[in-house]
């Protein structure tokens, strides 16, 4: 057997330099042959000291040091065995294990499909091997990939990342305003839907321009329907905020701007009024909603698109009331 085999070392003994595991010429007593055969080991040859062997696993062919006392009073464990099986409950998770990490036994580094490396549990790549990651998620976190998410993120607000919060808290960063210049910290979560102002230059959810909205839901098994309302940024209401469930697709299919918040929420409200008053049959009850979206009003049945429609229309128009909502 080739002297030039990869030595694994048990973790309580990977202090100890490498150039101490050296061959040593002492005889071997018959009886730990027959012990280590019985335990699946051919014993390779002495090592370090007295007191310590290098068995070759008779499964995989790997060489592990091994005290005598544990070959004589336990079953030793493969080194090779044991990484044979790391590999491989890593590539099942889809990742690649790298080195372990020395200071914690329950970690290791390890390559991300995304080609960065990441400290990990062991632990948790074995439940991903064992369960797959949940459904929308990888079951680990790339830092520079979450940081470049979060960057391509705020550019689509306007705004630019400018660096970790300068307070120390990893949930939140320090963002740029790219139309005043102006720095702040922005929670990470309000960074992935929109809803942060300027503190510079931005304007209370009253007096800052707004929308009405219109948005078609296709719910899967379950018909579609049409909610009507309001937002500074309807986008991000209905990505967001309106709790949809994986079975209802959503598409935003009216906007109408207004001046304000103010204006946009007495508006709305008019319509709501003018809704239910003329067309009662169709509002959705609440009890119907509340399995997949997180209002309790404002929905109403597909064939009231195209009477809100008009009815956007008509708010659109320069004969539309400036002072309040259209007129029934």
């Amino acid at each position: 057997m080739s002297h030039n085999k990869p030595l694994h070392i048990p973790r309580r003994s990977r202090h100890v330099p490498a150039h101490e595991w050296r061959p040593i010429n002492r005889g071997i007593p018959e009886a730990w042959h027959a012990i280590a055969e019985a335990k699946g080991y051919r014993i390779h040859r002495r090592i370090r000291d007295r007191l310590h062997l290098a068995l070759e696993c008779r499964l995989c062919g790997a060489l592990t040091a091994h005290k005598v006392h544990t070959l004589r009073s336990a079953r030793p464990a493969c080194g090779g065995c044991r990484e044979r099986a790391m590999l491989a409950q890593a590539a099942k998770a889809g990742v690649v294990l790298g080195a372990r990490d020395p200071a914690h036994r329950h970690y290791a580094s390890y390559t991300l499909p995304c080609g960065h490396t990441a400290r990990l549990q062991r632990g948790r790549i074995a439940k991903l091997a064992e369960e797959g990651p949940a459904a929308g998620r990888s079951g680990y976190h790339c830092a520079p990939c979450h940081l470049a998410r979060l960057g391509a993120l705020a550019q689509s607000w306007g705004w630019r990342l400018v660096g970790a919060d300068p307070e120390g808290n990893a949930n939140y960063r320090a963002l740029g305003h790219e139309a005043c210049g102006h720095v702040q910290r922005v929670a990470t979560a309000n960074i992935v839907t929109g809803r942060y102002d300027c503190g510079g230059c931005g304007e209370s959810w009253a007096a800052a321009p707004s929308f009405l909205y219109l948005i078609r839901l296709g719910v899967s098994g379950g018909g579609t329907y049409v909610k009507l309302g309001y937002s500074r940024n309807p986008r991000s209401r209905m990505l967001h905020q309106l709790g949809l469930g994986d079975e209802v697709e959503a598409e935003l299919i009216d906007e109408v701007p207004m001046p304000s918040g103010q204006v946009a929420l007495a508006v709305e409200r008019g319509l709501h009024a003018r809704l239910r008053a003329d067309h009662p049959d169709l509002v959705i009850p609440r009890a119907d909603l509340a399995a997949w979206i997180n209002v309790t009003s404002e929905v109403y049945a597909a064939r009231a698109e195209p009477i809100i429609r008009r009815m956007l229309d008509e708010v659109e128009s320069p004969r539309w009331p400036r002072s309040g909502c259209p007129a029934a």
